[in-house]
């Protein structure tokens, strides 16, 4: 069985074991052993929602330490778009990659220019596939893994197309060696990650060979040394002195940004873990067949809610809405460019995104027909209530945690009355 990296552990000394996180996990991924929350790390997908909801703080986001940096000779910083929503518009977007140097970054890179590629590169490809519909964006991680657990008929459907910050990683990785006369290794590139799945998409990728950064920093984690330096910038900037050369653009802040940026016809955007697998519900069913794309993010309105952001998502969106309204310049990208580049393969994911074997079925068919066929005749005997007090979410996992011997039958309250001796008849 694989072992799958995550960004985020619980820690039993906070956990009381009140169950919100097992409730809310979109995968039921979490159970509730011996009064504290245990998650399952097949099944697990870092949306995140359990740091979200958990009242008491008992699950811990894991990224690299900022001090990380200090082994290489050369640091480049690579920011989400996401985090400059995180200050007020009226901190010019110049300041932080300022900010990013007082921290000890030589260099700040952003994925706006591969964000303006790859949303024509997509518009393009659209134009002449041909296969089953709609296509579903990539560049959401968690999204990419609830499909790979949740919804494995799906996976064809996922874009086949790279994400910004690995194109943009790799082509610094490819020309700075040389520009700097520096050794490949002597140069780190740390991505600041708005949720836990980035940090795992960049740890262990499902849809590359590997990642192209060598670490990874949370926003929340940055944001608290960053502040300091922006608020001081700010008071002393002066618009005249940002670099002629220096242009921003927001790319894929937000929910919306790439179709509106590509002015498709027939496509959807959608964001929010429920709302998503609403969608996702209906692509299944076959509802959705008259929509070519779909841009769907886990979090609300987009990375600008993730778990690792510290400020409100809306109070982002404002800010972003004032960033891109002031300070945003259109990034012209060339079609002649984009198609070489299509037929080249420069966009594309490394390797095919696969459905996730899960523990119940990753064995031999007999063997898991033979547990389906338990795993039914037990939850037929159950009440079918879902109360949640034997530690799964739903009276279905209880039945498939005892096929596979993680319970017993008594675990459930009202079996534990008769010992269990309905399973018996």
């Amino acid at each position: 069985m694989t072992q799958y990296y995550h960004a985020h552990k619980v820690v039993p000394e906070k956990c009381l074991g009140h169950m919100a996180c097992m409730r809310s996990c979109p995968t039921h991924a979490i159970r509730i052993r011996e009064g504290k929350a245990f998650i399952s790390p097949e099944l697990c997908v870092d949306c995140g929602t359990c740091m979200s909801v958990c009242p008491h703080g008992a699950i811990d986001p894991t990224a690299d330490p900022i001090a990380d940096i200090s082994g290489f000779k050369y640091k480049v910083g690579g920011p989400s778009p996401g985090l400059y929503t995180q200050f007020e518009a009226w901190a010019h977007p110049y300041i932080v990659p300022e900010a990013f140097k007082k921290l000890g970054f030589d260099e700040v890179i952003d994925g706006a220019r591969a964000s303006a590629e790859l949303t024509k590169a997509i518009a393009t490809y659209l134009r002449t596939y041909d296969g089953r519909r709609p296509l579903i964006s990539s560049h959401c991680p968690s999204l990419v893994r609830l499909i790979q657990v949740r919804y494995p008929d799906l996976v064809e459907l996922v874009l086949p197309m790279n994400v910004p910050r690995e194109l943009t990683a790799r082509e610094i990785r490819r020309t700075l060696p040389e520009k700097l006369g520096l050794k490949p290794e002597e140069i780190g590139i740390f991505f600041v990650a708005p949720c836990p799945a980035m940090v795992v998409s960049i740890k262990q990728p499902a849809e590359r060979v590997r990642s192209w950064f060598d670490g990874v920093v949370s926003i929340k984690d940055i944001y608290s040394v960053m502040f300091p330096h922006i608020v001081a910038a700010e008071e002393e900037f002066d618009d005249s002195t940002v670099p002629e050369e220096y242009s921003f653009n927001s790319a894929w802040a937000t929910l919306g940004s790439i179709t509106h940026s590509a002015e498709m016809e027939n496509w959807l955007s959608v964001s929010g873990l429920q709302h998503v697998m609403k969608i996702f519900d209906d692509i299944e069913n076959s509802r959705l067949r008259n929509i070519d794309f779909v841009e769907a993010l886990v979090c609300m309105l987009g990375c600008i809610g993730g778990s690792f952001t510290v400020e409100n998502p809306y109070v982002a969106r404002a800010n972003h809405l004032k960033q891109k309204r002031k300070y945003e310049q259109r990034i012209e990208v060339s079609d002649a460019e984009t198609r070489r580049k299509l037929a080249e393969g420069y966009y594309d994911l490394e390797r095919v995104v696969l459905p996730r074997p899960t523990m119940f079925f990753d064995t031999d068919l007999e063997t898991s027909i033979k547990r389906l066929k338990e795993r039914e005749r037990v939850f037929k005997k159950l009440r079918q209530i879902d109360c949640g007090i034997c530690g799964a979410p739903t009276c279905l996992d209880f039945a498939e945690d005892f096929v596979r011997g993680k319970v017993r039958l008594t675990d459930c309250i009202f079996l534990s009355k008769t010992g269990g001796e309905e399973l018996e008849e």
